[in-house]
């Protein structure tokens, strides 16, 4: 939601009105309840909204009233005649647009004389505290706006960073969306010492530790998982007046190596899909028809089955029996996360009873069945489905683990 609507109020409203909705706000929702968390996110938006907005006004005015001074004393006459020298014209006019708020103009007004070198390096000194300060309070609303963007998958929040990366995560938030990942957890950021900000022109580095009650994660296959703490390093670029993040990259993960179990319910999902397959290829083989399979369906397995038919229409025979029993490896099944396709692997060998029939009079078929021997199936999961299907299967002369169990 707007943090304007949020709180009920315009984008015109002075602080005194956000501070008063802020305060009914406040009184009707009690403490720890996410309704009063959300109100808080709009208050901290709206007031760095109207903070940056009141400096820009202020700059505005004082570059104006600078402009008619000049005016009025003959300023303009040397700008139109170049009197003075292309540098020293613009040393004027950085001098002037320099003077922005109110204890720089009141000490203009009381002397005419030229800043001395002193000066000069107070004022640059406390424009870099003012820019240490921004730059701490931009990175911490980044993180709280990351949070909303995070939950939403979008980045419609994002106010202080740039068109580039939110374009950029919006990539990776839909992704996220694709692959079934939600957030339903809460961004902590840790007080930012001056010493972890580097300021260089317009470009400033910044390190920021996260706190995370939780992590993005696919419900279907794991449970909430435990919080973790990230180091961050946010890239920030000056345009105007403003702070943007630009680029943020992970420094250090508690999480890192710590994984997230599969749950079991999804190691059974996927050997009852090798089960079900197996079952369809029982139907299909004895009615010599592909048209049982739903779970294998690629058209290399079809053609391969079809093979088999034609091979025993060519001996005039067909085959009936059941499907007995499947073995697989526990240790074998592997789950692979990427965000937008989520694979598995699992190893099994289904036992089949059964006999081959002559067409011409139904008497048993003496031939040797073959041996039973394991395959290695491969699988995707279809989130819109929402089950597993079979992409391929490959034979093995092994199992490569000791751990087989029946289905």
């Amino acid at each position: 939601m707007d943090p304007y609507e949020r709180l009920g109020i315009s984008r015109t409203s002075s602080m005194k009105e956000l501070e008063r909705a802020y305060a009914e706000k406040l009184e009707a929702h009690p403490e720890e309840s996410e309704e009063r968390t959300e109100i808080e996110r709009a208050y901290v938006v709206i007031k760095y909204e109207k903070k940056q907005k009141n400096k820009r006004n202020k700059r505005t005015v004082g570059i104006s009233a600078i402009v008619l001074l000049l005016a009025a004393g003959g300023g303009t006459y040397f700008f139109l005649n170049q009197e003075e020298t292309p540098q020293a014209v613009e040393q004027k006019k950085q001098d002037a647009s320099f003077v922005i708020g109110e204890e720089e103009k009141t000490s203009q007004e009381k002397s005419e004389s030229k800043p001395t070198e002193a000066t000069k390096k107070s004022d640059s000194k406390e424009v870099s505290d003012q820019d240490y300060k921004n730059i701490q309070d931009i990175s911490t609303l980044f993180f709280r706006e990351l949070e909303d963007a995070l939950t939403e998958r979008s980045v419609k929040g994002l106010s202080v960073s740039t068109n580039t990366y939110n374009q950029n995560f919006q990539s990776s938030l839909n992704d996220l969306v694709t692959g079934g990942y939600i957030f339903d957890g809460e961004l902590t950021v840790n007080d930012i010492p001056q010493n972890d900000i580097t300021i260089k022109g317009d470009k400033a580095t910044v390190k920021v530790k996260v706190d995370y009650s939780s992590r993005s994660y696919q419900p279907y296959l794991h449970e909430r998982p435990d919080g973790s703490t990230i180091v961050w390093e946010l890239n920030l670029v000056k345009s105007g007046q403003d702070w943007l993040v630009d680029q943020r990259k992970s420094l250090s993960d508690s999480a890192t190596g710590r994984g997230m179990e599969v749950r079991e319910s999804v190691k059974e999902d996927i050997v009852n899909t090798v089960y079900q397959h197996a079952k369809e290829w029982e139907q299909a083989y004895i009615d010599k028809d592909t048209s049982a399979f739903t779970l294998f369906t690629s058209s290399t397995y079809l053609s391969k089955q079809q093979s088999y038919y034609a091979s025993m229409d060519k001996k005039g025979v067909y085959w009936e029996g059941y499907l007995d029993d499947v073995e697989y490896s526990p240790s074998s099944i592997n789950v692979s996360e990427i965000a937008t396709d989520l694979t598995a692997t699992v190893e099994a060998i289904c036992y089949y009873e059964g006999d081959y029939y002559k067409e011409d009079d139904g008497s048993l078929d003496e031939r040797d069945p073959g041996d039973d021997v394991p395959f290695k199936y491969y699988l995707k999961y279809n989130l819109d489905d929402e089950r597993w299907y079979i992409v391929d299967s490959e034979q093995l002369k092994n199992f490569s683990h000791n751990d087989t169990t029946m289905y």
